[in-house]
């Protein structure tokens, strides 16, 4: 067998390319737990961020639902407010266009 350094191209046994194999095995791991990481962390952070995303609608979406809350409040004491003032102004009109009084807070109707 010659000597390699030597340039002549001596053969390669089979031991050396069982080790460059290994080498070989040991960069494309390394390398592809490497890459797998950086793609584990990008979607750990995609996922927090789209977790924070939704958070704050559920958070705009509980405001405005309190602000509905309110308004309907608001509206529906508005309209009881608009009956009362209704039913008390009723009987006054009847009296003005010379009807006789409205009983209809009786469930009666009233004749002419």
């Amino acid at each position: 067998m010659q000597d390699r350094c030597k340039g002549g191209g001596g053969q390669v046994n089979g031991l050396e390319i069982i080790g460059w194999s290994l080498i070989a095995a040991a960069c494309t791991w390394g390398l592809a737990a490497r890459r797998m990481a950086a793609t584990i962390a990008r979607l750990r952070a995609d996922t927090h961020r789209e977790i924070g995303h939704w958070q704050d609608q559920a958070a705009r979406a509980r405001a405005r639902t309190a602000q509905l809350e309110r308004e309907l409040a608001s509206w529906s004491a508005g309209c009881r407010q608009g009956r009362e003032d209704v039913v008390s102004i009723v009987p006054m009109l009847l009296a003005a266009g010379g009807h006789q009084q409205c009983l209809c807070q009786t469930g009666t109707e009233s004749s002419q």
